[in-house]
């Protein structure tokens, strides 16, 4: 219980930041700091004292101030769309940065080919702010890019659009203006010279790194340059069939060292039967149909819009294990002879060219609604874990993570607990994705997320905690076969157990000396990276 002493000191810290950023966006109530404070984990933390809305870079440098004077712990909050405690509190007495409002566009500069941004722009805002240039981003977001922001990106490093080519989404920042644990403000990059611009990376060692993929523990970061690209003349898009996870699995790896797909991904038979059941009909279809035009062009797009319409909602049911590729290029020409060659080697491999419908409607849709992502097709809660590794693994855990789920079939079949997952690589790097489903209680966050219908629809779901405790279990035991096998993570967190697998003791080292130098009081998201 909270001493008086304690209520007076965040009642003081309260009303000093609501003084900076507007009493409305600065809240001490129960019901708001317990949303803000809680991910899709479904693991215990703590709730935030107080919830911090700031508007610029000034006025969360001045609210983290504050909270240092008042010895309080500070976590920085994005769209919300971790699982891995990204950013719920270890301590009560923290300060829980919203940085949504921190959503402006401040500079495209298409001559140096960078974008500013200030944190807390969600990704779909970025990609339509950019399309009126024809520019892109080289990584343009995750699927869940209608939320996330692009500072929670870079805290947490993903990959999935453009990341066929371009890698995760840290490889994309320039550079980095970050508030650290005493209020101060620091700039990365060429930006960090007293005359120059943010169109370089490497002023130096690379100190933009440094920050990116910490979960937020060395600092909350405020801005961010982005590289820039000419978007694409033409996108091709093809999928496949496989009876055998393995032979889909080869087919990835020979892919991604060629270099050629823009995205690469996989899902197995649970994947591709909910498909059918989350929303992909034949209207929505046709919603798509003068964005496929326009990312395609011409008669094939109208061509490839026709297919999807056809096609409903029933293209993947027969199917195992599916395949789709996305081939990006500045002429019609180089892309085909891509999809053509990504064609051959499919064939080789025993695979059988299905329709396009799936990758057609993620491009021409890339950030739609996040229900098909975070929810099962009857409103079972989703989470993940993933093994990140070198793509001379992906067949051998690929089989591994199949045996897995089948010495564990008879314990997750008494709990109605389901399975799936996805595959895909970015650049030379591979990634198994799997996902675990039970029906539970879905809370706040998750039903804020879907549409209307949907959360009349499962808001009363009950809590189901005795299968949570097995669901939860049984990712563990994912995450801990991967971990035994050599495999890295992203979007670390506190769940993965980062400083326990490295081997290096001096890189251990250097980890706490820069934690020291940046937050010696520990303050900054504390536990983030192992670090308390």
């Amino acid at each position: 219980m909270s001493s008086t002493a304690e209520i007076v000191q965040i009642t003081t810290v309260a009303e000093q930041i609501a003084a900076v950023v507007g009493a409305e966006h600065c809240t001490t109530d129960l019901k708001e700091r317990t949303f803000y404070s809680t991910d899709l984990s479904f693991l215990p933390g703590e709730v935030a004292e107080v919830v911090v809305r700031p508007g610029n870079t000034d006025e969360l440098a001045a609210a983290v101030g504050i909270a240092a004077r008042a010895g309080m712990a500070v976590v920085a909050r994005g769209g919300g769309m971790s699982y891995t405690r990204g950013y719920q509190p270890e301590r009560k007495d923290s300060l829980l940065v919203d940085m949504r409002r921190m959503n402006r566009i401040l500079e495209i500069n298409t001559t140096d080919m960078y974008a500013r941004v200030e944190a807390g722009v969600t990704w779909k805002q970025l990609y339509e702010a950019l399309q009126e240039q024809n520019v892109r981003t080289p990584y343009f977001g995750p699927l869940s890019g209608m939320y996330a922001t692009v500072g929670g990106t870079m805290s947490q490093n993903s990959l999935f659009l453009g990341s066929g080519l371009y890698n995760t989404a840290a490889e994309s920042a320039l550079a980095l203006k970050v508030v650290l644990a005493d209020g101060s403000v620091l700039q990365t990059g060429s930006a960090a010279h007293r005359h120059s611009s943010p169109f370089w990376r490497h002023f130096g060692p690379d100190m933009t790194g440094l920050f990116t993929a910490d979960t937020g523990a060395f600092g909350i970061k405020s801005e961010i340059t982005l590289r820039l690209i000419e978007a694409p003349a033409v996108t091709l898009f093809m999928s496949f069939a496989f009876e055998e996870l393995s032979s889909m699995l080869e087919v990835q790896t020979v892919l991604s060292r060629k270099r050629i797909c823009a995205e690469c991904y996989g899902f197995d038979p649970y994947y591709n039967k909910g498909f059918e059941g989350q929303g992909f009909t034949v209207k929505e279809g046709l919603a798509v149909l003068a964005d496929v035009v326009r990312s395609e062009g011409g008669i094939k797009g109208l061509w490839t819009s026709f297919k999807v319409a056809a096609s409903g909602k029933s293209f993947l049911r027969d199917v195992k294990y599916s395949l789709h590729m996305t081939f990006d290029s500045y002429d019609r020409d180089v892309a085909h002879i891509a999809l053509t060659t990504a064609r051959e080697i499919c064939k080789q491999h025993g695979g059988v060219e299905i329709d396009n419908t799936l990758p057609t409607v993620f491009r021409a849709h890339p950030f739609g609604g996040v229900r098909t992502v975070l929810l099962g097709s009857s409103g079972e809660v989703w989470i993940p874990v993933h093994g990140f590794m070198p793509l001379s693994k992906a067949v051998e855990m690929g089989a591994a993570t199949e045996a897995f789920f089948k010495e564990n079939r008879e314990l997750m079949q008494q709990h109605g607990i389901k399975s799936s997952y996805l595959t895909c690589f970015a650049g030379t790097e591979f990634v198994i994705e799997p996902s675990l489903y039970w029906h539970d209680k879905l809370g706040d966050f998750r039903l804020s997320l879907i549409e209307p219908e949907f959360q009349e629809k499962w808001k009363d779901i009950p809590a189901d905690t005795a299968t949570r405790e097995v669901a939860l279990r049984l990712r563990d035991g994912l995450r801990d076969l991967y971990d035994r096998h050599g495999c890295c993570h992203l979007q670390l967190g506190k769940y993965y157990p980062y400083q326990e697998m490295m081997a290096n003791e001096p890189l251990r080292n250097l980890l706490k000396g820069m934690k020291d130098v940046v937050d010696p009081e520990r303050r900054m998201n504390p536990g983030s990276l192992g670090l308390r």
